[in-house]
Formats: C-alpha cells, structure tokens, sequence
C-alpha cells in the first residue's frame, strides 16, 4: 500500500512532465508565434494549466493526516479567514459574521481551517450572481463547535448535491471537483465532520463540525 510520501513522489513525477511540455511548447510559441494562431492551441495549453492544477491539489489531499494543532480563541482563526477574505478584493461581497460568547478555546491547525473555510466562502460568492450577504456563524452545541456558512446562491442542482464531496464532481465551470474534496479531508483530520444544506432556488448552508480538544 502506498504511503503519504510514495503518493507525493508519484504526484511530483507527473508535475514535472507536465511542466516540461508547458515549457517546451511556450518555448515553440517564441521561436513560432504563428502557433498560437493554429486550431486547438489555445485550448491545448489551457487544457496543460488545468492538468497541472488537479495535480497540484490532488497532492495537496494527501499531506493532512496529521494537523499541527494548538489552542486558540476562535476569533483568532476568524480573523485569519476575514485577513484571507479582504485579500481576494471580490467586488460586491458582503459577509455577517456572529460568534457566540465565551466559547472555549479549540485546538485546531490554524493554516489548515483556515485554508478550508476559506474554500467554502468562496464557493459560496462564486455561487451568489448578485449582491447578497454570506452568513457565518460559530456557536457551541452539543459540546462540539460548529461553524455554519450560509449562501443564498439558488442551491444546488440535486444531482450533484448528493456527491459534491467525491472528486472531480463540480458545477463551476473549468473547476476542477477537488476544492470540497480537499476541505473534508482537513475537517476529518481535525475529527470533524462536514455536511451541506441546499436549498433549490435558494442557497446552500455548509456545517463544519470540530471537537474543542483532539482528546475528546
């Protein structure tokens, strides 16, 4: 059986061809700028991006079987989401964000949740074709944390509603069906849970569900 480092030096065996076609043919482009004007070329090298890209997140999906956590306040990591957030600069976004009070602390690895609710977040304004507010909430229940984002993006269509957490399933257009593939994969590391609520011709609600401490 395959372990983390076999999958990765397979993963990095197949990058580097990939690369080195990309290369070779940017560089008949230089040498031939008529290339680019042939049937098919733009598609192929956009074709080349895309196959680079599932390969870089596929790698990605094998290096989370053991998070570096720590504990920390949750307004830490929402914080570190909101900093992620403004970066992106997206016009038209709007968020509300409402944490209950004093919650325990949580252990989590602060990149990885960070790097997973922020892939929900922007699923969900990809998903909003208007001006409309994301809600995030973070409240206690059951004595395990939850985090719930919520989009009021039209839903998903039910075919696909039902595997969007299997690879390479997706209804963006050029996406590539690894992004929720990844983002479980993070919240099962943490020995949490994640499920999604559509609503047809409303939106979607997205719960992320963590232990406060590892040792529960």
């Amino acid at each position: 059986m395959l372990d983390n480092e076999d999958y990765l030096n397979i993963f990095h065996e197949i990058k580097n061809s990939i690369t080195l076609i990309s290369g070779s043919l940017q560089l008949v482009a230089k040498k031939h700028p008529e290339v680019c004007l042939f049937d098919y070329w733009n598609e192929a090298m956009s074709e080349i991006d895309f196959l680079k890209n599932i390969v870089t997140q596929l790698s990605s999906t094998r290096l989370y079987g053991s998070p570096k956590v720590m504990k920390l306040d949750i307004h830490t990591l929402m914080n570190q989401i909101e900093k992620s957030i403004r970066a992106f600069s997206w016009k038209d976004f709007n968020y509300c964000l409402s944490i209950e009070e004093n919650l325990p602390l949580v252990e989590l690895d602060i990149q990885l949740m960070k790097q997973a609710i922020v892939n929900i977040i922007k699923n969900a304004y990809e998903a909003t074709d208007k001006p409309d507010t994301i809600e995030l909430r973070v409240f206690s229940k059951r004595g395990r944390l939850h985090i719930t984002i919520t989009d009021h993006g039209g839903g998903l269509d039910p075919a696909v509603a039902a595997s969007i957490f299997q690879p390479f399933i997706t209804s963006k257009t050029g996406g590539s069906g690894l992004g929720l593939v990844i983002t479980q994969q993070i919240i099962e590391s943490h020995q949490g849970s994640i499920q999604c609520d559509s609503r047809p011709g409303d939106g979607c609600t997205f719960t992320i569900t963590l232990p406060f401490s590892q040792n529960q």
